[in-house]
């Protein structure tokens, strides 16, 4: 695929453009095509804003991805712009609190809670789609050396829970989790409502409570990384346990890495170093899911689940979501599979689900 770039600008668009180029395999890039509409996915998203801070010393902000609901917001002309204007900031010290996804109204925000693996531009299309009077914030993980490697999730709720609170010290609350998003979102919740705030909605998006609390080996750890990195990045590709173990940890990753590059999942220059951090959060995230079960009494819960999965899965998994709750569970199914049902053409069903569940959460309270 070969776009083109319609105006060789100065050196910042030149610059930015040749890490669009880079990531996503291309001759040259129209500077008014959006990252996405290019090809682009998630991680792969997050390794372009962490490109543009290694080449100009400034951070585009994650919301930069998300702004523009009616317009293509990840082109290199927009991101030239802010990195002109210096509007990127500099990198706190500390783990930020939440992140703004989409400016609204005056009406009560929103708050997005990150899936295994922690970014947040997996919300990007829906955020779009959500009303617009309403402020969406996204509450991302905090960086693999900020925590302790096996980490309780209710460890990574207070986490959060303390930024929220900080900068929205107010409710009402109204969370929306995506995969173990949903679990953290719950943990959230209750530790709210345990405080006396008002939770308006608790939204579970295909979130599974674990079944089993034993931890697999490295080798299988490995695997499903390898699995969910490919599907995340839109490249699906997996390295089976099996072929794992016969390699040193070392070598496996690496073995991970050269595959991930040979279906173009990442960038040719992405290391090992990378890959690493990447693993060691899914690794913190996969053992703090295993280890945590619905506990604490939650109010106002929407689950969607996806139409692709396992019918017995998710009946298992509501069941265990009721037990959390005095009123019914309000179940819901949107097409796709885990991955899909966040992208076009679904995401639009899913948008719908939150934005009914939202207009009516307030008459809830």
């Amino acid at each position: 695929m070969t776009a083109t770039r319609s105006v060789r600008g100065d050196s910042v668009e030149l610059g930015v453009a040749r890490i669009y180029e880079d990531l996503l395999g291309l001759d040259e890039v129209d500077i008014h095509a959006d990252f996405f509409a290019l090809g682009g996915h998630s991680l792969l998203a997050i390794q372009m804003l962490a490109r543009i801070k290694k080449t100009f010393g400034t951070v585009v902000p994650v919301s930069a991805l998300f702004e523009h609901a009616d317009e293509e917001a990840a082109t290199v002309s927009v991101l030239s712009g802010l990195v002109r204007r210096d509007l990127g900031v500099r990198l706190p010290d500390s783990p930020a609190g939440p992140v703004t996804l989409r400016h609204g109204g005056d009406a009560d925000p929103v708050f997005c809670v990150h899936p295994a693996g922690g970014d947040l531009v997996g919300f990007r299309e829906l955020v779009r789609l959500l009303p617009a009077e309403r402020p969406v914030y996204g509450l991302p993980a905090p960086p693999a050396d900020t925590q302790p490697y096996e980490p309780e999730l209710s460890d990574i709720a207070r986490h959060h829970l303390s930024r929220l609170t900080e900068a929205h010290p107010t409710g009402p609350y109204s969370l929306i989790g995506w995969s173990l998003g949903g679990l953290i979102a719950a943990e959230m919740a209750g530790l709210l409502r345990e405080a006396g705030a008002r939770v308006d909605l608790l939204a579970a998006v295909d979130s599974y409570p674990a079944e089993e609390t034993g931890a697999p080996d490295e080798t299988a750890i490995l695997s499903a990384f390898a699995t969910h990195l490919g599907r995340v990045l839109g490249r699906p590709f997996s390295v089976p346990a099996d072929d794992l173990r016969q390699l040193t940890f070392d070598d496996g990753l690496a073995r991970v890495l050269a595959t991930a590059r040979e279906v173009g999942a990442v960038s040719s220059d992405t290391d090992l170093s990378e890959l690493l951090s990447w693993l060691t959060l899914f690794r913190a995230h996969d053992h703090a899911r295993r280890h945590h079960r619905l506990n604490r009494p939650v109010e106002h819960l929407v689950l969607v689940f996806a139409s692709d999965g396992d019918p017995v899965a998710q009946d298992r998994a509501a069941a265990s979501w009721q037990r959390i709750t005095r009123y019914p569970v309000r179940r819901h199914l949107v097409p796709g599979d885990h991955y899909s049902m966040l992208t076009e053409p679904h995401v639009g069903e899913l948008a719908a689900i939150l934005t009914e569940a939202l207009a009516t959460s307030a008459a809830w309270s």
